[in-house]
């Protein structure tokens, strides 16, 4: 069964000097699968939807989906 998304992503180019909408600049490499594995470049989204609307890198979204997991249990 599939529902609509809350949130859609896209990825696309990395912004002027890796800004993140966040409010920061991104790391040129991130390490995909966790320490010890292979520097990879940083991959940017755009999000938008609930009044969301920005460019995002990947480390950002990984921790916001994680902060939302960890809410989403607690609520249980």
């Amino acid at each position: 069964m599939f529902t609509n998304a809350d949130l859609i992503q896209k990825e696309v180019d990395p912004p002027i000097n890796h800004w993140c909408a966040t409010g920061h600049c991104a790391v040129l490499f991130f390490r995909r699968s966790g320490p010890g594995s292979v520097e990879e470049p940083t991959k940017f989204f755009e999000v938008t939807g609930h009044g969301i609307s920005g460019i995002y890198c990947e480390p950002c979204l990984i921790i916001a989906r994680w902060v939302a997991q960890q809410t989403k249990n607690s609520k249980r």
